[in-house]
């Protein structure tokens, strides 16, 4: 609790300047009262029911323009996280800033740490913000070859997406086409064929959004620039060539050395990562050995949509996603079920409690970070 320690430091500090020996004093006693507010922080998480440990991993979609009482009430007693927002959950911008402020105040009244607060504002065609910047698609930043418009763009979408209570953005796209006819080129959201100008362009854009107090999200991990398909419809094992795969991962190399919060994991399966070919959001040799022990990723992971194509169904596919070690688990629906199914692979000890306190924590300092920023 850095920030409460922050601030029983200044009284601190006052008072030990009365008593004559400020420096001394005050240190002394502000040392000892981190160590006592991080004991407390310690305790008071290793203390938390399975139902708010595990539902700060869930994020969700609703229906309609304005929270549903039964989202309301899941977000207050803990169960829920972090909410998506869409296209049709968007009608204005005085209604959007009153469904994100009752979202957050339906978490602050059962003393939970604040939501994240999810769109895809990519840009091009995927803007849930239709009027909203950028204004600029992937492509079109990459065209002007300036590192100072992407930068901007970032910046600028960042800004309008927090005057609006939207404090994260699933964006940007990092992935690498290795030919005209990949799916995400053909719908205008990656940047370049090129792994040095992904990672040119994507960069500044992502670092312009974290600037305004936003967590960017670099998609899709490991990349799937081989994909001729969309992999949200179709379970797909992607076959990359050595030298492909060392260029999908490079922007993710660049954009983790500069501190971005957040990657998304496909759920496409890559045999030369994982022989078995499970999706990347449910394989641990994906998330934890390539992703978290060779890149060295200490931030936050959330899956792709869980209801895309994994060979389980979405609940399932959510504990096989928690226990392979990623931190939210995304349902671009209700997903009423997840919380009771992850509870149970808890109590039945198929999901390990120190690793949810892990990712309890990743998630927790990503919003605390956001709250500073």
């Amino acid at each position: 609790m850095p920030t409460v320690a922050a601030g029983y430091g200044q009284i601190i500090g006052r008072a030990a300047g009365r008593l004559g020996k400020p420096r001394v004093i005050a240190s002394t006693l502000a040392a000892a009262l981190a160590i006592t507010c991080a004991s407390a922080h310690a305790d008071a998480i290793a203390s938390l029911s399975p139902s708010r440990l595990l539902g700060q991993r869930i994020m969700v979609g609703f229906p309609g323009t304005r929270p549903t009482s039964s989202l309301l009430r899941r977000v207050t007693d803990g169960q829920v996280g972090a909410v998506i927002l869409f296209s049709y959950n968007i009608q204005s911008d005085s209604q959007v800033r009153q469904l994100t402020r009752s979202l957050q105040r339906a978490a602050r009244a059962g003393g939970n740490p604040r939501l994240l607060i999810a769109v895809d504002q990519e840009g091009g065609q995927i803007k849930r913000f239709s009027d909203g910047p950028p204004f600029l698609s992937p492509p079109q930043i990459a065209r002007r070859a300036s590192v100072s418009v992407a930068a901007r763009q970032g910046r600028l979408t960042g800004a309008y997406l927090k005057s609006r209570g939207v404090n994260m953005d699933l964006a940007p796209v990092v992935d690498v086409p290795t030919d005209p006819s990949a799916f995400i080129w053909q719908e205008g959201r990656a940047f370049s064929f090129s792994a040095q100008a992904v990672t040119r362009y994507a960069t500044p854009f992502a670092m312009g959004i974290q600037t305004q107090g936003v967590a960017a999200t670099v998609k899709h991990f490991p990349g799937v620039g081989s994909a001729g398909t969309d992999t949200d419809n179709q379970l797909d094992e992607l076959t990359p060539t050595r030298a492909q795969r060392r260029a999908a991962l490079s922007p993710y190399r660049a954009l983790i050395s500069r501190g971005v919060d957040a990657i998304m994991l496909s759920t496409a399966g890559f045999p030369a990562f994982d022989p078995s070919g499970t999706p990347t959001a449910l394989s641990r040799p994906m998330i934890q050995g390539l992703l978290r022990h060779r890149l060295g990723f200490q931030g936050v992971t959330i899956t792709d949509a869980l209801e895309s194509p994994t060979g389980h169904d979405k609940l399932t596919a959510g504990v096989l996603a928690a226990r392979a070690g990623a931190d939210i688990l995304l349902y671009t629906g209700a997903a009423t079920g997840e919380l009771a199914r992850l509870e149970s692979a808890l109590r039945q000890g198929r999901l390990d409690r120190a690793q949810a306190l892990v990712s309890y924590q990743r998630i927790a300092a990503l919003k605390e970070r956001l709250a500073g920023r």
